[in-house]
């Protein structure tokens, strides 16, 4: 188990994008969606040997990478869900729980397009991995969003 209390406070990670969706457009689209955008080749556990990728619609729920074999990776559980303004999960991908960030992502309407704003932090949960993790994050987030962005 990694030691918190040894790890210094590692600032989130904040990303914003806008896109030309309806607020229930994009809330949906990231939510119930995330299998059609998510680069599942480069930004999962099992990269080409995914299905697909799952968030389950309710506080409580998974966020779920399911294998071409049946086998399943759990990524984080849902700890907020405001259709269509905000959800939160806790993000552990490939590692166990007890490493869990929070990722909170808000939805606001700009005139005719919404405004996503991701924050991502408790990287203290990684301990002395948590700088390093946060580095590789910095553009993994980019290119994520930037995968929501282009459907």
């Amino acid at each position: 188990m990694i030691d918190q209390q040894k790890a210094a406070h590692v600032e989130p990670i904040a990303k914003q994008i806008t896109v030309d969706l309806t607020l229930e457009a994009a809330f949906r689209r990231f939510t119930e969606g995330i299998d059609e955008w998510w680069p599942k080749r480069t930004h999962s556990v099992w990269k080409e040997e995914t299905a697909r990728v799952e968030m389950q619609s309710s506080v409580g729920g998974s966020l779920v990478e399911h294998h071409r074999d049946g086998r399943q990776s759990v990524w984080g559980t849902i700890k907020e869900w405001d259709p269509p303004h905000r959800i939160a999960f806790t993000w552990h991908p490939g590692r166990d729980e007890s490493t869990e960030q929070l990722v909170e992502v808000e939805f606001s309407l700009i005139g005719d397009r919404t405004r996503v704003d991701l924050i991502h932090s408790n990287w203290e949960a990684l301990g002395e991995e948590a700088s390093k993790m946060r580095e590789g994050y910095v553009s993994g987030w980019d290119q994520v969003l930037g995968q929501f962005l282009s459907i």
